[in-house]
C-alpha cells in the first residue's frame, strides 16, 4: 500500500478555525491592504479556506496551505477580509480598485467566493476593475458564469455533468496531479500541480494545454491571458 498523502485543506481549516475572534476584528480595519501579491498572478483577493467545497485531489494539493498563504498574518487577514465583504461591499470593492491601480485582480487567490458575493464583483465593475478567477462550486457559477470551474481527477459526475452542459470550453480548467490522467472533459488549461509543498510539475506529464506560466514559459499570467 502507498503512502498516505496528508490532506493539506484540513491542516489549513484546523488553523483558520483556531484563530481567535479578536484577531480577527483588529484586522478589520479599512486602512490596511485588501489586496495580496504573488509571482505568478500578480495581484488577488485572498478568502479563507471556510468556504471551500473542496475534492478529493484539492484537499491534497491545497495551495491555500503552502508558502506565504499559509502563515498567519495571511490566514487572519483572509477571514477579516472575508467579514469586510459583509459588511461593505461596495467599499471594499472601492478599495480593491484603488489598490489595483489599473492591473487586473485575481478574485480568490485562496478560498472561494460565494454566491453572495456577486455583489461584490458587480461594485468591482461599477468602480472600473477588471477581474479574473476560479471557483469548484456550481452555486457560485451559476451566480457569476464568467468565472473558471477548476476540475479534477476526483470532481464528482454530477458536476462534471454540469460543466459539460453549462461552462463553455474556454471557462474549464483542470487541475493534474502526477498520477492523473489528462482531463475528462475538453479544457482551455491544465494547471499542473506546484507549489512549495508540492513540487510535482516535473512529474506531471506535459500536455498541449498546461498553464504557461507554471511551466516557466511566461513570467506571470498576465501575459497568458487565457484565464482572463
Amino acid at each position: 500500500m502507498g503512502e498516505e498523502k496528508p490532506n493539506l485543506y484540513q491542516l489549513r481549516l484546523q488553523k483558520e478555525l483556531g484563530i481567535p475572534e479578536d484577531e480577527i476584528k483588529v484586522r478589520m480595519r479599512w486602512n490596511m491592504p485588501v489586496l495580496s501579491q504573488n509571482s505568478k498572478c500578480s495581484i488577488s483577493l485572498d478568502l479563507p479556506i471556510i468556504n471551500c467545497k473542496p475534492t478529493k485531489a484539492c484537499s491534497e494539493v491545497c495551495y491555500a496551505c503552502q508558502g506565504r498563504q499559509y502563515y498567519r498574518g495571511a490566514i487572519i487577514k483572509s477571514l477579516a477580509v472575508n467579514r469586510l465583504i459583509e459588511e461593505d461591499p461596495e467599499h471594499l470593492a472601492r478599495k480593491m480598485v484603488d489598490e489595483a491601480a489599473g492591473r487586473t485582480i485575481r478574485l480568490a487567490g485562496s478560498g472561494e467566493l460565494l454566491p453572495e458575493h456577486k455583489e461584490l464583483v458587480n461594485y468591482i465593475e461599477e468602480y472600473g476593475g477588471s477581474w479574473w478567477g476560479f471557483t469548484r462550486r456550481v452555486d457560485t457559477h451559476k451566480a457569476m458564469p464568467r468565472l473558471m470551474f477548476s476540475l479534477d481527477a476526483t470532481t464528482p459526475a454530477s458536476v462534471l455533468e454540469y460543466v459539460k452542459k453549462e461552462v463553455p470550453v474556454d471557462r474549464r480548467a483542470y487541475l493534474r496531479r502526477p498520477e492523473d490522467s489528462p482531463a475528462p472533459l475538453e479544457v482551455a488549461v491544465t494547471f499542473p500541480v506546484h507549489g512549495s509543498r508540492t513540487r510535482y510539475v516535473g512529474r506531471v506529464p506535459e500536455g498541449e494545454t498546461d498553464c504557461p506560466a507554471v511551466r516557466k514559459r511566461v513570467e506571470g499570467c498576465w501575459l497568458c491571458g487565457t484565464c482572463y
